[in-house]
């Protein structure tokens, strides 16, 4: 059985093919556990957002475990600069400029069954305007990693 995309993902990457230059696509299928799968199936409208923020301070990170992620969320309207922005200055008190979009990705979450969801990933380029970082923010020096792979419940 093949992946096919959801009218979801298309919308979102239709704004974002017009709404950004250029940027790496990327393309995967994984299969998750049933709970995994029940956990994103209310997701499937949405589009992760991560973004790498930058100033002379260093990046933006959150505490993840025992490592450190780039800021992000879940967003449910159209990805533009100007929604990924507040949306990042919600979660961390940090103003930004979104610089661009390094990339995109489309994962084909598989349960046991012939049942898929497709979820869209984005990683934006992004510079500090002002605020100060809050909600366990903080500045770090590079190189904070970008996710390899991303899906998120949160």
């Amino acid at each position: 059985m093949s992946c096919s995309l959801s009218e979801g993902v298309s919308r979102y990457l239709d704004v974002l093919y017009e709404e950004y230059d250029r940027f790496d696509f990327r393309q995967t299928t994984v299969g998750v556990t049933p709970e995994e799968f029940a956990a994103l199936e209310d997701r499937r409208h949405g589009v992760a957002v991560r973004a790498r923020i930058e100033s002379e301070a260093g990046v933006l990170a959150l505490p993840d475990g025992d490592d450190w992620t780039l800021p992000g969320g879940v967003l449910d309207t159209d990805p533009v600069p100007e929604t990924v922005a507040g949306l990042l200055e919600r979660r961390t008190g940090v103003r930004c400029t979104i610089d661009g979009l390094d990339r995109v990705s489309t994962v084909c979450l598989r349960g046991r069954r012939d049942d898929e969801v497709w979820t869209l990933s984005t990683l934006f380029a992004a510079t500090a305007t002002g605020g100060d970082p809050s909600g366990g923010a903080v500045w770090r020096d590079p190189p904070i990693a970008p996710p390899t792979l991303a899906f998120s419940l949160a």
